[in-house]
């Protein structure tokens, strides 16, 4: 995918294997591509049944709550670099987003937390924190 589009960069990892690792980075690869080409379908692929969204504003949503805000309100995601921690089923992804929507772009730190339900990885909970 091109810079701009969805792209996760590099990562540094504590714990789990590659393949657990791999699956994660591309985890957040769909759901960065599903916010940028506005697809409901992978997006809510990418999200557990009980996600939990808190915006860098303090409000809460449900996962259908976040998916409606995509919807009604397009951007691009980038990435940057992403550190991911595994701990038994549950993941953790901390890095850099920045959400471009025409000429303004809003820097932010996301956490995300995984969890792997039945041999498949998905965000269960996500945490913006607005830089500067």
């Amino acid at each position: 995918m091109a810079p701009g589009h969805g792209t996760v960069r590099d990562h540094e990892t504590v714990g789990g294997s590659l393949n657990e690792i791999e699956a994660l980075l591309q985890l957040e690869q769909r759901r960065c591509a599903a916010i940028c080409s506005v697809d409901e379908s992978a997006l809510r692929g990418t999200l557990s049944d009980d996600y939990v969204h808190v915006h860098a504003t303090g409000d809460i949503d449900d996962g259908n709550g976040f998916i409606a805000g995509v919807l009604s309100n397009p951007r691009i995601v980038e990435r940057g670099d992403i550190t991911v921690r595994i701990c038994g089923d549950i993941a953790i992804l901390i890095g850099e987003q920045i959400n471009r929507r025409g000429d303004t772009a809003t820097v932010a730190v996301m956490t995300q937390v995984a969890a792997s339900r039945n041999g498949r990885w998905q965000f269960i909970s996500a945490q913006v924190t607005r830089k500067g």
